[in-house]
């Protein structure tokens, strides 16, 4: 065994560097005896390129949003809930002091208490068994129906952008039209599964932005990507809109103030909320929201022409909030709402950790006016970290409710202790953030040849490979805590800006998978710049001081302002855990670029916005239809009405893509929730299949092939080419077609090439027979790799001359070494080196045939079973890393043939099979 640790350390020490996506192929250790598991999921490295251009909305009306493209760009919202009519009498309560110093007139308003405060908090808000401790709280009167790579050049900053007058009354207007993305150049998107020894090297992305209709084939809709929740029932009647109250002493006639995306009593299960809503008839570029919640401090936003959005806290059970509309110290319109908290447990949680060097003063970078004990130590980047997960949390949760899946969103793990995300520090349950202590020190941290964004000067010759990812991965293995299959997200505390160098020092925006534990990092140079609570997120997100560069870091040369910082810092950081959640590039949203956005989501006011921030105002802070769909089935984010997984269904199975006479078949044991085509690395369009959609593909309302209606998530799929290509807007045969797989387990795979494929899949053999072939498994990339192939036929296949199988003897340590296969006339054929592991034979019965071989591979094959058509098999051989594939021909085929690569052990296999008699 130590031979065997020495050899893997070896192979996973070996890596790539290249900023510009071009691989170097570095020496592989060959033989036998390697690690049960390999590496899958490697980080995504994200550098962005030298000039961006940003999402910049124009007044060409769009798509409305009940429309749906091929593919289903866009579902509306469904009602989460059936919601009654109903109507309940209360008596008017005083709200209190409406005197709220609004937190974007100055930072850090001065009108705070110290941190922390001293005492106990007044109440207790969790019983002694852990539950929340309600408090009645009547609801007024209302109604309710039912890649590019990190980090980019040089950016400039686009002018602000103006919009379009809003409506005054959401209650009576239409959806309003969506804006056509802008004219920008797509790009190749990510890939977030490297090579062992590619765990830290850098993916070569083109351009942000999203599409242009000149960039789109005629008759392919663009994929729509910011709404308004007001979708019209057929009774003419506003879903997800909420009416409450009027102006100040019930004058309804007054005004009303709307809700318009949650219901009276509608249930959530995430701690913050994003409410946003309107009052009618109001203008006015300085007005405020206040929230107040009966356990939890008041939190104030700002509004803009009557609309508002503001994060609201939520307990356990009912929370009776009432909302107030401010214009100055006036209350222009005052309403009351209940939302329902069910906090879901039973799924795994997104792990916050802080990874700190053995000798780290437990300090970040501030500016000078801002360092000190609970200004920019240990204490305030855990009180800051813990805020930036909540708003991720919040965020997700809306994304997802907008696109019609309900508000998913993954749980924190938290804890009973002191709440830092509202001044009070009252003990609550609340989200816990590890501190992680590394054994290296500041020195090696911050050593310039671990920054991502450090270039070597020519001729420079490096003395490491590492990263940021690989320094936190080692910690967190350290560390010891996490066990089975976990989701960190990792805050590095020592990283620093080197003025000198031009460089964040200790740096690196990485997201990816490293065996069991998914893991994002990133640095916290702008950490200043993050809310370290509930009160302080309006503040931050209008806070315009400009960034001085002999202390602080302009990420990008796109932190100029303090509020961009935290754009960057929070919204990047979710881009990292968005690929953590197994989330590619996308052409637009949150995993591109869009998180210089990031504020839009919970604000009405912007700095660089000239009126109210609209949901359709947004511009890049959203996650694109992809992401909805690839997260709808994620882990993290199931809701506690799905059903069950079985079994099949928790664990990753692989992609199969075996060429026909009538197009592609595309299988997954798991089921095949989305099938994305891409020409010429742009994203064109893609199939979705999610329960909510099923009986839109029956009933012909989205296109959709026979074996594509039966079930939810069909497990296996024909793609007739010449059908897709019309629907996904044609291309040449010249063009590189390529199919972006996801399955319900989340699995992803990408088949490149599909002419190609198509073109080479294909040949006659000796007797004419048309033998097609898989899909390699398998990267075949092994140093001093051999190929090697082996002709036979099914016994069914009567026409064909070619030997059959008698026994097949198998080579097999921890990985696959190889196999030899026996065949009737007397000769025998190898598949790998067989030179190393143990050996193992399968006869094969006369009346008996070869019916699948089940494989697990990634970058080599792992291990294999082969099993005849009457049940007999040759049990387990190898180790248990990579994916699971089956190689089995379609119905209606037989098989011709096996062929692979390797040398030390099996690095690639592929079936090849033909039609029946």
């Amino acid at each position: 065994m130590d031979h065997f640790r020495k050899l893997k350390a070896k192979f996973e020490s070996l890596t790539t560097h290249d900023d510009h996506g071009a691989k170097k192929q570095s020496t592989q250790q060959s033989g036998s005896s390697f690690p049960e598991a390999q590496t899958t999921g490697a980080p995504q490295q994200d550098t962005y390129p030298p000039l961006w251009q940003p999402m910049i909305p124009t007044s060409e009306p769009g798509y409305p949003s009940d429309s749906l493209g091929p593919g289903g760009f866009f579902i509306p919202p469904l009602p989460q809930q059936q919601h009654q009519q109903q109507q309940q009498q209360q008596q008017q309560q005083p709200y209190g002091d409406t005197g709220v110093l609004f937190p974007g007139s100055s930072y850090p308003p001065q009108s705070y208490p110290p941190y922390p405060p001293s005492g106990n908090a007044a109440s207790q808000v969790y019983d002694s068994n852990g539950g929340a401790l309600l408090c009645a709280a009547g609801a007024a009167a209302g109604s309710a129906s039912g890649p590019t790579p990190y980090p980019p050049g040089v950016v400039s900053d686009a002018p602000p952008v103006k919009s379009s007058q809003a409506e005054t009354n959401a209650a009576t207007s239409a959806v309003a039209n969506m804006s056509n993305p802008p004219n920008t150049q797509e790009a190749p998107r990510g890939q977030d599964a490297v090579s062992p020894q590619q765990a830290h090297s850098a993916n070569s992305i083109g351009r942000i932005g999203t599409f242009a209709s000149a960039q789109v084939p005629s008759g392919v809709p663009l994929p729509l990507d910011q709404h308004d929740i007001v979708t019209t029932t057929a009774q003419g009647d506003k879903q997800h809109v909420t009416q409450f109250g009027g102006g100040v002493g019930g004058d309804a006639g007054t005004s009303q103030m709307l809700f318009l995306n949650i219901a009276n009593n509608e249930t959530v299960h995430q701690r913050f909320l994003i409410v946003y809503g309107q009052v009618p008839g109001v203008k006015g570029s300085e007005d405020r929201i206040v929230v107040r919640h009966p356990y939890f401090p008041p939190l104030t936003f700002p509004a803009v022409d009557g609309y508002f959005k503001t994060l609201v806290e939520l307990e356990s059970g009912d929370n009776g909030l009432k909302f107030e509309y401010l214009k100055g110290e006036s209350v222009v319109c005052q309403s009351e709402l209940t939302i329902k908290m069910d906090p879901y447990q039973d799924k795994p949680p997104l792990l916050l950790a802080i990874i700190m060097a053995s000798d780290s003063k437990g300090t970040f970078d501030a500016p000078p006016d801002a360092r000190g004990p609970g200004l920019n130590d240990l204490d305030a980047a855990i009180r800051k970290f813990r805020c930036c997960a909540y708003l991720w949390q919040a965020f997700m949760a809306e994304q997802m409710y907008r696109q019609g899946f309900g508000r998913r969103t993954f749980r924190l793990e938290e804890s009973y202790e002191p709440d830092t995300m509202a001044r009070d520090n009252a003990s609550r349950m609340t989200a816990r953030v590890h501190v992680v202590k590394s054994k290296r020190t500041v020195a090696e941290i911050r050593d310039k040849e671990r920054a991502q964004q450090w270039s070597p000067p020519p001729g420079y010759k490096r003395t490491t490979e590492e990263s940021q990812f690989g320094l936190a991965n080692d910690a967190l293995n350290e560390y010891g805590t996490f066990s089975g299959q976990h989701y960190v997200a990792c805050l590095s505390l020592d990283s620093c800006w080197d003025a000198s160098l031009n460089v964040i020092l200790g740096h690196a925006a990485l997201g990816g998978g490293v065996g069991e534990r998914r893991l994002g990092v990133f640095g916290s140079h702008t950490t200043h710049a993050w809310p370290a609570n509930a009160e302080e997120v309006a503040a931050k997100f209008l806070d315009t001081t400009k960034t001085d560069t002999r202390y602080l870091a302009n990420d990008c040369n796109e932190c100029g302002e303090y509020w961009r910082a935290a754009n960057i810092g929070m919204g990047a950081f979710l881009h990292e855990c968005g690929h953590l959640l197994t989330l590619a590039h996308t052409p637009s949203g949150i995993m591109r670029r869009g998180f210089n956005d990031y504020n839009r989501t919970f604000m009405a006011k912007a700095s660089n916005f000239d009126g109210p921030v609209r949901q359709r105002d947004e511009a890049g802070s959203h996650w694109h239809r992809t992401d909805i769909i690839r997260l709808r089935h994620h882990p993290c984010l199931r809701l506690p009405s799905d059903p069950l997984l079985r079994d099949n269904e928790k664990m990753e199975s692989g992609f199969e893509a075996l060429p026909t006479e009538n197009g592609i078949l595309i299988q997954n044991d798991n089921g095949i929730t989305m099938v994305e085509v891409w020409v010429n690395d742009k994203y064109r369009n893609h199939r979705e299949y999610t329960a909510e959609n099923l009986e839109r593909r029956r009933e012909g309302s989205l296109p959709a092939g026979p074996n594509e209606l039966a079930d939810a998530f069909p497990r296996s799929i024909l793609l007739d080419m010449t059908a897709w290509r019309e629907w996904a807007g044609g291309w040449k045969d010249s063009d590189k077609v390529t199919l972006e797989l996801t399955s319900r387990a989340t699995a992803t795979d990408t088949f490149a090439n599909v002419n190609d494929m198509m073109k080479a899949g294909s040949r006659r053999d000796r007797d004419g027979c048309i033998v097609f072939c898989s899909g390699q498994l398998g990267k075949g990339e092994m140093q001093g790799t051999e190929k090697f192939e082996a002709w036979f036929s099914s016994k069914e296949m009567a026409r064909s001359t070619l030997p059959k199988v008698q026994s097949i003897q198998i080579y097999s340590g921890n990985c696959i070494d190889g196999f030899i296969l026996r065949l009737d006339d007397g000769s025998e054929r190898k598949i790998g080196a067989c030179k190393g592991g143990k050996q193992s034979t399968l006869h094969i019965d006369p009346n008996d045939d070869l019916d699948h071989v089940v494989v697990r591979s990634g970058w080599w094959i792992d291990g294999l079973e082969f099993v005849t058509s009457q049940g007999h098999s040759s049990g387990w051989k190898g180790g248990s890393g990579g994916g699971k594939h089956i190689l089995k021909p379609p119905v209606g085929y037989c098989w011709m043939g096996l062929s692979g690569s390797g040398a030390g052990w099996l690095d690639s296999l592929t079936m090849h099979y033909a039609k029946r008699n």
